[in-house]
């Protein structure tokens, strides 16, 4: 029977969702096939075949070895591969990891105590395997050395993080992580002597990604290329408006309803989903018209209370912010704008933020209209205004120079001290 790349994937998804998955990481795996979809779609191919895990596959090995994808994005992709894969052929995808064996097995008494740890961390699924492989990597690390656990000390521990750096560097925060609770449930339950504290390691946190937002002239472009005459193209308006004109969430955006919108004071109220917190913005002439011509004109007759619903029947709202990922892609391929690794819809509400920089509109103040808990969030947003940057410069000047390569050079007299003249 013949199947859509579509189908395949949004079966997946349902799987993947009763796995137990965190919400981050479903949008991570909604992206991951999401591009493959579009992939399929570029190479003129909407049906799914066995050879089109392995080509993206290939295609994602092309672009962690250009340095396009980080090792962990690479990682993940091949996951989400695996589990395509699995799925397609046998209705089930494989949550378990390749090869079926584990390549280290210390012994059963080992493997019940780190049974044992992972069970007094609560670790589940993802978590708990990762955790599992490292730990019974150190129990066999401990067991080729001929060392018992009340025998273990700091010294193993620090020389096993050391021996896993050799094959690991892509996840040493996990080795440290695993490390770390393997310490300390051995110092609780007094089963060997250690006094390192582990948890003075600093964990690698996420990167900040660099991601650029889209520039005036990109999100001119795009809007020119919507077909406001028709329904969706009306809808698209509104929703591209409104986001970067708010800087409102996807999620917010897709669950706004009209009672939301204060018609006569030109203004929006919404209690965020992300933090749960009220949020006011005011809403200038063009959003307002363009979310009014779609209510009135071309918004399909629904029960549903929120504005924004989806172009085929049956008309229902989006199920989640992810979905308005396509309407973004859609408008960048016909305005011709650049695909930048990581941009989204997500990315005009980057702009909203830094357009309000670079008119010299207070942190606090950005980071309040953003609707954050702590100003310190709409940082990362201020590294995109180069103009606002290069203020940050100071010269040297009256900063005496006492050593180094510099030392012996002429000091350079000031405009200032030259027209003052001596003293006497």
């Amino acid at each position: 029977m013949e199947r859509t790349i579509k189908d395949v994937v949004d079966g997946l998804l349902l799987h993947i969702k009763e796995y137990g998955s965190k919400e981050p990481t479903i949008r991570l795996y909604r992206s991951v096939y999401r591009s493959l979809i579009n992939h399929c779609n570029r190479k003129g191919g909407e049906l799914y075949t066995d050879q089109i895990p392995g080509k993206f596959l290939k295609k994602a090995e092309g672009c962690y070895e250009s340095g396009d994808h980080c090792y962990e994005y690479y990682r993940f992709i091949k996951r989400a591969t695996r589990l395509l894969d699995t799925f397609a052929r046998t209705g089930k995808p494989d949550f378990g990891h390749l090869g079926g064996h584990k390549k280290y097995l210390p012994s059963p008494n080992h493997q019940a105590l780190i049974k044992t740890i992972l069970d007094e961390y609560r670790l589940v699924n993802d978590a708990r395997t990762e955790m599992d492989r490292i730990m019974r990597h150190f129990f066999c690390f401990l067991e080729d050395d001929s060392i018992d656990i009340p025998q273990v000390s700091d010294n193993a521990l620090f020389r096993f993080v050391q021996l896993a750096a050799a094959t690991k560097k892509g996840s040493m925060y996990r080795v440290v992580r695993a490390v770390r609770m393997i310490s300390e449930y051995l110092k609780k339950h007094r089963m060997a002597e250690l006094k390192a504290d582990f948890s003075m390691i600093p964990m690698k946190s996420a990167p900040i990604r660099m991601i650029p937002p889209f520039t005036h002239d990109e999100i001119n472009r795009m809007m020119r290329c919507i077909d406001a005459e028709t329904p969706i193209g009306m809808r698209d308006k509104a929703i591209l408006l409104l986001s970067f004109e708010t800087g409102l969430r996807a999620v917010d955006i897709i669950k706004l309803q009209q009672s939301d919108i204060d018609w006569k004071n030109a203004e929006i109220h919404v209690v965020q989903s992300k933090t749960s917190v009220s949020l006011s913005l005011p809403l200038n002439g063009p959003v307002m018209n363009a979310v009014a011509d779609y209510i009135l004109k071309t918004r399909p007759e629904s029960g549903f209370q929120e504005i924004f619903l989806r172009s085929k029947s049956p008309y229902r709202p989006f199920k989640a912010g992810c979905a308005l990922d396509g309407v973004i892609e859609k408008y960048c391929a016909l305005a011709g704008v650049e695909k930048k690794p990581f941009r989204s819809f997500h990315s005009l509400r980057r702009s909203f933020a830094t357009e309000l920089s670079t008119a010299g509109i207070p942190l606090p103040t950005i980071s309040q209209m953003l609707g954050h808990k702590n100003f310190d969030e709409a940082r990362p947003y201020l590294s995109y205004d180069r103009s606002q940057i290069v203020f940050c410069a100071m010269g040297f000047d009256g900063i005496p120079v006492i050593g180094g390569v510099y030392a012996d050079m002429p000091v350079r007299s000031s405009p200032a001290l030259m027209e003052g003249g001596d003293d006497e």
